[in-house]
């Protein structure tokens, strides 16, 4: 008999397999514009716009879908991937708003550091300030973990959004490698480079990867790198190769062949999977929104292309910033709630 904890993650993969096994990857067609603009980053919590009423009825319910790159990822405890999922029964719509891990929150800090400042509940309340929307639970994926699952899972099908190589893909153990150089040498590299202009020198420290786009059958570990890889495209990019490795997963999930290793898939789904649903939430979903059919699924990307412009913060960390001013929220609400 499964226990209490098990029947809450079944029930939770059951409500989104039924939302979005069919329709996981966002459709990301333009890239941002450069814009050479730099902002002073100030300011305090009370800037934030006040967020609307909250919903206290489940006809509109807004979960927050998070992403980490787990132990052993440089900023493994950041939160790189966070996607709001807005469902309104009444009407018949979910929605996937897509929030870049660079955007600039009040702290004077990234969105994707909020978890490690505030905890789970300071990042659903800074959501909720951003978006207009009260964000009532979250569920949070490690990905190192998430290899674990595709290899119990014996490998999944990912249709890969587009080709592209990285040929700066850091080999785990090899951080501080000297490459055979000498102390001078190294020296000389630090005053002539810095950030990541200088851990590109250390050329033994990455390796070369490249993924076909298209649907392919990959592992724990390759998933890993598909999901991970920061320099073969764009971060948006790279927000829709997670969600298709997520599409992936849940995709095998319910096939046949998952069934024959449900116990070592469950046993590695209490290591990656955090949620604050309980057992009652969780059957008040599956009861309220029916069947998942009959909703219409749209995403939203937040991105230059519409409510956000890049900048610099004071200490020359690359952000985003609402196109309204420096935590004003208040256009990207409105650009929501249309």
């Amino acid at each position: 008999m499964f226990n209490k904890y098990k029947f809450v993650i079944i029930s939770i993969l059951v409500f989104l397999i039924g939302f979005f096994g069919s329709y996981f990857v966002l459709s990301l067609t333009q890239k941002p514009k450069t814009i050479d603009k730099t902002i002073t980053a100030s300011g305090t919590d009370e800037d934030i716009q006040a967020p609307f009423e909250p919903i206290n009825n489940l006809e509109s319910y807004n979960l927050a879908l998070l992403g980490s790159g787990g132990e052993g990822h440089s900023g493994g405890t950041l939160t790189d991937s966070i996607i709001v999922v807005s469902i309104n029964s009444k009407n018949n719509i979910v929605s996937l708003i897509s929030i870049p891990r660079d955007l600039w929150v009040p702290g004077n800090r990234k969105i994707n550091a909020e978890i490690s400042a505030n905890g789970f509940g300071g990042l659903k309340s800074t959501l909720q300030g951003i978006t207009g929307l009260e964000v009532q639970n979250y569920i949070s994926v490690d990905f190192t973990g998430l290899t674990r699952i595709i290899d119990d899972l014996r490998g999944i099908e990912v249709n890969i959004p587009k080709t592209f190589d990285d040929y700066f893909y850091p080999v785990k153990g090899r951080e501080n490698e000297t490459c055979g150089m000498s102390n001078e040498k190294i020296a000389e590299f630090h005053q002539k480079y810095s950030g990541f202009e200088l851990e590109k020198q250390f050329t033994c420290r990455y390796e070369t990867i490249h993924f076909e786009k298209g649907l392919t059958k990959i592992t724990g570990e390759e998933a890993l790198k598909l999901a991970r890889s920061r320099h073969g495209d764009s971060d948006f990019g790279r927000s829709a190769r997670q969600f298709a490795i997520l599409k992936g997963v849940l995709g095998k999930l319910i096939s046949t062949d998952a069934l024959n290793n449900i116990d070592d898939i469950y046993k590695s789904m209490g290591k990656i999977v955090k949620t604050d649903i309980d057992l009652k939430t969780t059957k008040d979903l599956v009861k309220t929104f029916g069947d998942p059919n009959s909703y219409k699924i749209t995403e939203i990307q937040l991105s230059t292309t519409n409510v956000l412009n890049e900048g610099k913060s004071s200490a020359g960390a690359y952000i985003l910033f609402p196109k309204a001013g420096n935590f004003n929220f208040s256009e990207i609400k409105s650009y929501l709630a249309k």
